[in-house]
């Protein structure tokens, strides 16, 4: 009798925390978001076997796509009903995907299928490090403070200020700059995200049926952001280094030749 009573007492001890909604909110967004990145990766995957390149047909510069997914998000934070309003909030997630998908191409064609799919799996390793902290890890150690947003408003202003001066210009150390910026800023709000998720922030209320959209969109732009940057890191390595190449051999056949003419 006794092991019935403890095992209808287990029993009704995962039901109520499988009946949470805050573990529902968490699980759907890990899920939805996996779901979202799965399709993406897979959507890189055959356009790159299929050498189909929809980023050089586009009517419009290749930063367009990605100021849509900005607008997006900000419209979804401005107006909480079309974040969980059926058909808008899916609407606005197949919108930001597509736009993430063709933004994404002007990396993935650059790097190659195999590099693509190896920056991939780093990428996967680093962020579930980066969740994991956010979700699991004492928040005395973790961003999320004062100083810590006041870091990532500096940063955002930079950024803003760097990313006009780069369309301005088009210089590519500036491009070089805001991508290094983002990348601090994904490392840094990556942890804080997490910590939203799982209800870890007391300065905001977390409200499942408004943020489960948003918090998904979120993680799953967090994930292609960090996979870009660190993909455009390597894509500026090997550029530098074949520059460099290019340069010694210059040098060397410049010699020879100075030294046949003499």
């Amino acid at each position: 009798m006794d092991n019935i009573y403890h095992q209808d007492n287990a029993r009704a001890t995962v039901n109520s925390v499988i009946d949470d909604p805050m573990t529902q909110f968490i699980h759907s967004i890990y899920h939805m978001s996996l779901i979202m990145i799965g399709l993406t990766v897979v959507s890189w995957v055959l356009l790159l076997l299929t050498n189909t390149r929809p980023h050089q047909h586009l009517p419009f510069p290749g930063y367009v796509p990605v100021i849509v997914i900005f607008l997006a998000m900000v419209t979804m934070h401005c107006i909480p009903g079309i974040a969980y309003c059926s058909p808008c909030k899916w609407m606005m997630a197949g919108l930001v995907m597509v736009c993430t998908i063709v933004a994404g191409c002007f990396i993935t064609f650059e790097l190659g299928l195999l590099t693509t799919v190896l920056v991939m799996l780093c990428v996967a390793v680093i962020l579930l490090v980066l969740n994991f902290s956010g979700a699991k890890c004492p928040q005395e150690i973790l961003p999320g403070g004062l100083w810590s947003t006041m870091l990532m408003l500096v940063l955002l202003l930079v950024l803003v200020v760097v990313g006009i001066a780069q369309l301005c210009t088009g210089n590519e150390e500036l491009l070089e700059t805001f991508v290094a910026v983002l990348f601090i800023m994904l490392v840094i709000a990556i942890p804080i995200q997490a910590q939203f998720n799982h209800g870890r922030l007391d300065v905001v209320e977390v409200v499942p049926r408004e943020h489960l959209m948003i918090c998904t969109l979120t993680v799953y732009l967090h994930t292609v952001m960090f996979f870009c940057c660190i993909s455009y890191f390597i894509e500026v390595s090997e550029k530098k280094a074949a520059t460099a190449s290019t340069d010694v051999h210059g040098h060397e056949v410049e010699s020879v030749t100075e030294r046949n003419y003499n």
